[in-house]
């Protein structure tokens, strides 16, 4: 029992290598949001820090979220630039643009699993915030309360 407990743990390790984990550069993607935007995690760097949120129209936890969101994009949309990225499982494009619409979501959507993957999201919501200079600076569930005007600053620093 042992012995599989170890070999279960190396695989697990071996298969997280590649996670993106806070202070590494976020690996570039190219995606079309569901409004047909391209867009590239390569067209912020130096300009804009990037809110990632990975999220499912089946998910009520990422449903909570939105308001802390939207609140995010109203105050700070001309630094920070919210990308929700549906992971694809057990939803659809259609899906994605009715909730977009029935929420009156103000950020773009990318219907990806090719992104999630990348990232290795487990689980819905997943926030992942890059600075501006492309590194991971928070990964988790929640939009956090004290997000204050100097943590954005600090996010843009270049």
């Amino acid at each position: 029992m042992k012995k599989i407990l170890i070999i279960l743990a190396m695989i697990f390790s071996i298969n997280n290598l590649n996670a993106v984990e806070l202070g590494q550069k976020a690996p570039n993607f190219e995606a079309t949001t569901i409004s047909g935007k391209q867009v590239s995690l390569e067209q912020f760097k130096g300009k804009k820090a990037v809110w990632l949120v990975f999220w499912a129209t089946w998910c009520p936890y990422c449903t909570k979220e939105i308001p802390a969101l939207k609140e995010l994009h109203k105050k700070y949309g001309d630094k920070i630039e919210i990308l929700a990225i549906n992971i694809g499982v057990r939803d659809s494009v259609e899906k994605s643009q009715d909730y977009k619409f029935e929420h009156d979501l103000p950020y773009d959507i990318i219907f990806s699993n090719e992104i999630t993957r990348q990232y290795e999201v487990r689980g819905t919501p997943t926030q992942i915030v890059i600075d501006a200079k492309g590194v991971v600076a928070f990964k988790g569930t929640r939009v956090p309360k004290n997000i204050t005007d100097e943590n954005i600053q600090a996010l843009l620093a270049k």
